[in-house]
């Protein structure tokens, strides 16, 4: 039986979209409230959806422990699409209606401008989940942004450089392909992907960027084909990632595809399902580990799943978001109550949480650098155990010294 109360925010008909106070000895004690801007129904729903209801399920999880020293955390999460317009609607409620103490999420590069302009003008401090266009690794003491997953910048990309060395790692002076989506975020990936593979010895014999929602990627891969790389580094999403494997695999290609955790783990085992042969040309890479692999705290999500309910698969976005909210859990405290924004900007600064195995290492800011080093591991799809197993272990990113001066 679940112990709590829902009250929903009545234009969404998905239990994401809501905020739940859990009943407990604290229910009546003034909230933390905390802003959540989800991408439910947009074009990048598939990975953050499940990535807020990461989030969401360890605020349950916490609440039902009686919250931080008897405050319960407050979570609205509302439905940015994606959509710059929309994402910046949501952003002025929670700032002005609301008054939240953070917000966290954010979606697709597009949807971020106009939150991030907002958010550091009332000086509220922003979470990012997946993606965060502002290169936080060196920042100003009180810059109001902090970094979880991937950086979205031309002068940094650390996405872009563990691809190219997975397939500098896996291809020795080989001949790489690569693709991103035709977004401003998904071509800093695709573009630092294939200057770093040139810089480790590769060749780029090909480099094209796909719009998202694209329904024929028959010209890409027959363009691969024709080209033969030993790895074609793809920065999609799954509804990418299934029609273009298929398309590969018709046109006689069955080397090496890469894909990022943008893919989550349900979609990439339905399009390896659909393809002829056993899929196990199909390379996986992310921050966080693979729901896959055996993490004690991943069995924690998954009894968080059956006590408070999930409309997800189980997948390394949910890791991301349970470990988001492990995050502000560990800031809330040490900011104390009554908290403001300016406090919880200084407590996350100091932030230094030990994930539990969902990633390689600790998260870890300081006042000049809200993202820290970051560990990064490769997967195989395996036929046989019909799983993601490991191909390349964790490996550290020094942003100091991938960056560009």
């Amino acid at each position: 039986m679940m112990k709590k109360h829902w009250i929903v925010i009545p234009v969404f008909a998905f239990c994401l979209l809501s905020f739940s106070l859990n009943a407990g000895p604290s229910v009546a004690a003034e909230p933390y409230v905390i802003g959540y801007i989800a991408d439910i129904t947009g074009m990048a729903r598939a990975n953050y959806a499940p990535e807020t209801e990461g989030t969401r399920l360890y605020i349950d999880s916490l609440n039902a422990k009686g919250g931080i020293n008897g405050h319960p955390v407050k979570l609205i999460i509302e439905d940015g699409k994606s959509d710059p317009a929309k994402s910046a609607a949501v952003a002025k409620k929670f700032i002005v209606e609301d008054k939240v103490l953070a917000i966290m999420g954010l979606g697709f590069s597009r949807a971020q401008p106009p939150v991030m302009e907002m958010a550091k003008k009332e000086g509220v401090p922003v979470i990012a989940g997946y993606t965060l266009i502002k290169d936080v690794h060196k920042t100003e003491p009180g810059d109001v942004g902090f970094a979880t997953g991937y950086i979205m910048h031309p002068k940094f990309h650390p996405g872009g450089y563990a691809f190219a060395k997975a397939a500098a790692v896996l291809h020795p002076k080989g001949r790489m392909a690569s693709s991103g989506y035709d977004t401003p975020g998904g071509r800093f990936w695709s573009q630092w992907a294939a200057d770093w593979a040139k810089k480790m010895g590769l060749q780029v014999v090909y480099h094209e960027d796909i719009p998202p929602r694209t329904i024929d990627l028959s010209p890409w891969a027959s363009k691969v084909a024709k080209i033969d790389p030993d790895i074609y580094t793809n920065a999609e999403g799954g509804e990418i990632f299934i029609p273009l494997a298929i398309a590969l695999e018709k046109n006689g290609w069955t080397k090496d595809l890469l894909f990022p955790d943008f893919v989550t783990e349900a979609d990439l085992a339905k399009g390896i399902k659909r393809l002829m042969g056993n899929g196990e040309w199909v390379l996986w890479m992310g921050r966080y580990a693979s729901a896959y692999e055996n993490i004690p705290e991943y069995d924690n999500i998954r009894k968080a799943m059956k006590e408070f309910g999930h409309q997800y698969p189980l997948s390394a976005r949910h890791a991301q978001g349970w470990t988001m909210g492990r995050l502000i859990e560990q800031a809330l405290k040490k900011a104390g109550w009554p908290c403001t924004r300016e406090k919880l900007i200084a407590a996350l600064e100091t932030t230094d949480l030990d994930t539990k195995g969902l990633t390689g290492g600790p998260i870890r800011f300081t006042p000049t650098d809200h993202y820290g080093d970051t560990w990064w591991k490769a997967y195989r799809w395996d036929a046989s155990k019909k799983a993601l197993v490991p191909v390349m272990d964790w490996f550290m990113i020094d942003a100091d010294k991938v960056a560009k001066k």
